[in-house]
C-alpha cells in the first residue's frame, strides 16, 4: 500500500462509512457520557479507559513520526491503562472527543510528509518498520472500539 492508502484507510475507520459498520467517531459520539466511566464486573477497562489508551498509542506512533526515538510506552502501565479517571460532564466527554479528532489530524497531517520508501524504514528507536507501525493503528482501534461498543450495550441493559 502507499501513504495515500493508509491516510484513507484512517479517515474511513475515524469518521467514515467503514465497511465493518459505525466509525470510531460516530459511535462515541452516540454514546452518553454517563456510560463511559460504567465498569462491568466481566470487564476490566471503562470506555473512557479505551479511549484513552487509543488516544495514547495513536501519540506513540505520532511521536515516532516526528522522529523520537526514545519514546516508549510500557505494556500494561499507567501510561498503557489509565486509572481512577472519569467524566463527569458531557463537556468532560467533548475534551477527551476533541483530545481523539487532535490525535487523527496529527496522524494524518505527518502522514502527507512521509515518500513510499519510508514505509520500509525502521520507525524511530523500534526493531520495526513504519509501515508495520502504520498498519497497527486501525485494527488497534476497531479492536477497542468493538470492545467499546460491547460495554455500552450490555451496560444499557444492565442499569
Amino acid at each position: 500500500m502507499n501513504i495515500e492508502s493508509y491516510i484513507k484507510q484512517l479517515e474511513e475507520h475515524f469518521n467514515g462509512k467503514p465497511w465493518f459498520g459505525t466509525s470510531v467517531w460516530s459511535s462515541l459520539e452516540n454514546i452518553p457520557y454517563s456510560f463511559w466511566n460504567v465498569k462491568l464486573n466481566n470487564i476490566s477497562h471503562s470506555i473512557l479507559e479505551l479511549v484513552l489508551h487509543m488516544i495514547d498509542w495513536r501519540g506513540f506512533v505520532i511521536e515516532k513520526l516526528q522522529g523520537n526515538e526514545a519514546f516508549s510506552i510500557e505494556m500494561n502501565s499507567e501510561q498503557d491503562w489509565l486509572k481512577g479517571v472519569v467524566v463527569n460532564t458531557d463537556d468532560d466527554k467533548q475534551l477527551v472527543m476533541s483530545e481523539l479528532m487532535e490525535s487523527q489530524k496529527q496522524l494524518c497531517e505527518l502522514l502527507q510528509d512521509k515518500t513510499y520508501l519510508w514505509l520500509s524504514e525502521e520507525a524511530s528507536g523500534e526493531n520495526y518498520s513504519n509501515e508495520y507501525m502504520i498498519q497497527g493503528i486501525v485494527p488497534h482501534d476497531i479492536y477497542h472500539l468493538g470492545q467499546i461498543n460491547l460495554i455500552y450495550k450490555q451496560a444499557k441493559v444492565s442499569l
